[in-house]
């Protein structure tokens, strides 16, 4: 399977959930979490519900990515447990009730059996609604700690997309988008997007664009690709903002003043005085000269705040890196 086929594939994937978890590792860096948050407002922009999920609390270098304040440490709390101990045929039928405000469990037991024992009765909160898990720069699902642990047969159990750039990445997933030739996992993902057919906004645009420039030292580091490039100037012209960056003000426009150049009059022959008086010369008023319109410059027809559907596709060149 080639790598395009491999989106194409998660295409249809996405295509057919409508709640994803995207998890992504302990100790997050601007990568795992700015490309984990661009892809929830992106499948969001979609109509899923989408959720990132990651281990630990977020650091404060992390803050200023959009949408940082809706991620949670573990799946949530769906389904509530009711266990107890069982001998098999023990069990009649159980049914419930409800008066007023209580609702009411009940268990029969077939007669010659011990009744059930308040000692014995547990419960506990189990289950998510997820039916897609995305894993973002995350080399083994170890990494993901007591979301893991606590939830390995979730987990196990719903198809998984795995989406990084490193070479030591297990291919532990459904579908592994793994490109060891890339320079950091938020270019995956922006690829990622741009196969769902993700219109590009300034807020994802701005993660992606932060945790491109940390991952790669400013482009400085020896792996930068030129994928790394082509996701900045998208969503550069997107309407991306730096991180502490502050904006440089325009200046204003200087007023354009436009001169009428007044005609030198031709040399007359001497007439005759006369006693009847000259008439005083009239001033003619300067006809109206058109103010220039600012062109601004189109790029495929669309201008450069609006990138296409496609922002992406067609200037990407993959390595040969592993698939699946």
């Amino acid at each position: 399977m080639t790598y395009e086929e491999a989106l194409t594939q998660a295409k249809d994937m996405v295509g057919k959930s409508t709640d994803v978890v995207i998890v992504t590792h302990g100790n997050p860096t601007m990568d795992s979490m700015g490309g984990s948050l661009a892809l929830m407002l992106g499948l969001i922009s979609l109509g899923k519900k989408a959720t990132v999920v990651c281990p630990d609390a977020m650091t404060v270098k992390l803050s200023s990515f959009v949408g940082i304040d809706k991620v949670v440490r573990d799946f949530g709390k769906k389904n509530f447990v009711i266990s107890f101990d069982y001998v098999d045929g023990s069990i009649e039928k159980v049914s419930y009730n409800i008066e007023g405000k209580k609702f009411n469990l009940v268990v029969e037991h077939r007669p010659g059996y011990e009744p059930l024992s308040g000692d014995s009765v547990q419960y506990d909160y189990q289950g998510v609604s997820s039916d897609l898990i995305i894993s973002v720069d995350t080399v083994n699902l170890g990494l993901l700690g007591d979301v893991y642990t606590k939830q390995k047969d979730f987990i196990a159990g719903k198809p998984l997309i795995n989406v990084d750039f490193h070479n030591e990445n297990t291919n532990y997933g459904q579908l592994n988008l793994v490109d060891p030739g890339a320079s950091s996992t938020t270019e995956l993902v922006a690829e990622l997007m741009a196969t769902l057919g993700v219109k590009l906004t300034a807020d994802i645009a701005t993660n992606l664009l932060n945790a491109v420039y940390d991952a790669t030292n400013n482009f400085q580091n020896p792996n930068v690709t030129s994928m790394a490039f082509e996701v900045a100037s998208v969503c550069l012209k997107a309407g991306a903002k730096r991180f502490g960056v502050p904006e440089t003000p325009k200046a204003p426009a200087e007023p354009q003043v436009f001169i009428q150049s007044q005609p030198v009059p031709a040399a007359k022959a001497p007439q005759a005085q006369s006693n009847v008086p000259s008439p005083e010369p009239q001033p003619v008023a300067a006809p109206a000269v058109p103010q220039p319109q600012p062109v601004v410059p189109e790029v495929d027809g669309k201008k450069p705040s609006q990138p296409p559907s496609d922002w992406l596709k067609p200037k990407i060149f993959k390595s040969s890196g592993s698939l699946l």
